[in-house]
């Protein structure tokens, strides 16, 4: 009598064992994609930086044409950085991604901003001193957004996170025109802070900005598209030409 060896139980096995190494894969594969999406969003932030920065120098390069050459350079590596950034979160969300549209679409922007800035240089200080309440934990961006909309002539308050930018506008209640505030922030992040707001000053506008696409941020298309939102990285004229398009239009 010839015995056979039974293989229903290490058909089993294999299947479990498939299943488990599935299932590995896939949280490496989640991890990897939030390692990658923050990243992205940090490099934003300090293409931020960089472009602001920039932006100053050029100012003063004078009648320097080679230090205007350089700083034009660090521009273009600065925008074309900006599109890797775009690649990163694009993979992060395992979708496709072409580079010659983001740098197509990099240059409509910049074609529209333009535009938005002439318009807003017709006005060129603010309504009676208007108030911005700024929020930002990157330190860096939030020191040079409040350097450009002060030289604007806007009245800024800051705050490193949401919790504190609500015990601001607690006491500057009836004084704030515009929250210009970061997305994803410690102890309290910019969604949560407007809805606090709102209870506190119902109908005060808000400019969110961030380094996260905004389809990302409000996947919704039907509210995002009524949603003033200012991606990183951003320049100075794009700033303010974006506050000033916010301040004008009611939310």
């Amino acid at each position: 009598m010839v015995l056979k060896k039974g293989t229903s139980g290490s058909g089993k096995h294999t299947r479990q064992t498939t299943a488990i190494d599935l299932a590995t894969r896939t949280r490496d594969l989640e991890d990897a994609n939030k390692t990658a999406s923050f990243v992205a969003h940090e490099l934003n932030n300090l293409l931020t930086v960089v472009q602001i920065n920039t932006e100053f120098l050029l100012e003063t390069a004078g009648e320097n044409p080679a230090s205007a050459q350089e700083l034009a350079e660090i521009q273009g590596a600065a925008r074309r950085a900006s599109i890797l950034a775009r690649q990163l979160l694009a993979s992060s969300r395992l979708e496709p991604f072409d580079a010659n549209l983001a740098d197509a679409a990099l240059k409509k922007k910049s074609s529209v901003t333009a535009e938005k800035t002439v318009a807003a240089g017709l006005e060129k200080t603010p309504r009676v001193a208007e108030t911005i309440l700024l929020v930002e934990d990157e330190a860096a961006v939030r020191t040079l957004a409040k350097k450009i909309l002060s030289q604007k002539g806007y009245r800024v308050l800051e705050a490193s996170d949401g919790a504190i930018a609500l015990r601001l506008a607690a006491a500057h209640v009836g004084e704030i025109d515009l929250v210009l505030t970061d997305v994803a922030m410690p102890n309290l992040g910019g969604r949560g802070l407007v809805e606090e707001l709102w209870e506190l000053s119902p109908g005060i506008r808000v400019l969110f900005m961030s380094g996260y696409p905004k389809e990302e941020i409000f996947p919704d298309k039907a509210s995002a598209n009524r949603i003033p939102y200012l991606q990183k990285p951003f320049t100075g004229e794009t700033l303010f030409s974006e506050v000033r398009s916010a301040l004008d239009n009611a939310t």
